[in-house]
């Protein structure tokens, strides 16, 4: 129970540290997402007011997620499903997930729509603001056309 408490506390120490560095620069479009996995996505905004408009109107809302390029390399990008231009939001999964997706290049497609699927259904993030935390959910819902492509694959 006791290493329950010191990885809780570590945690929020370091979560601490992170939003006090984000207030330093209030203009920095770097959002934490805690998706349903055992990591954190730093997420990087491409208009942090832009995200903050859709959002504060729409804090819980249906996203899609994209995945551009391979391995290491590849870059993820999440955007409303029903208005992929109001913003677009960046991150990379940690590099073990990355290599697993791309271990087997006939299953690349499958793998990446089974982490997607299992660990990013959910983001939810967190935003300080003023005194409190504003508090977002990003929901992710594979389209028809995505498992139409997968399964005729």
């Amino acid at each position: 129970m006791g290493t329950d408490h010191g990885v809780e506390q570590a945690v929020g120490s370091a979560v601490a540290e992170f939003a006090s560095v984000l207030r330093q620069r209030s203009d920095a479009g770097l959002l934490l997402g805690f998706p349903s996995a055992p990591f954190i996505l730093p997420l990087v905004a491409d208009s942090q007011r832009r995200f903050l408009e859709y959002a504060d109107e729409r804090p819980d809302h249906t996203v899609r997620i994209k995945r551009c390029g391979m391995g290491a390399a590849a870059k993820w990008t999440v955007s409303p499903a029903g208005a992929v231009d109001a913003y677009e939001l960046a991150f990379k999964l940690p590099k073990h997930i990355e290599e697993w997706i791309s271990g087997i290049e006939e299953k690349e497609r499958q793998r990446s729509l089974k982490n997607k699927e299992q660990f990013l259904s959910t983001i939810t993030l967190y935003r300080m603001n003023g005194a409190g935390v504003r508090t977002y959910q990003l929901r992710y819902e594979p389209s028809s056309l995505s498992r139409t492509r997968l399964i005729q694959s």
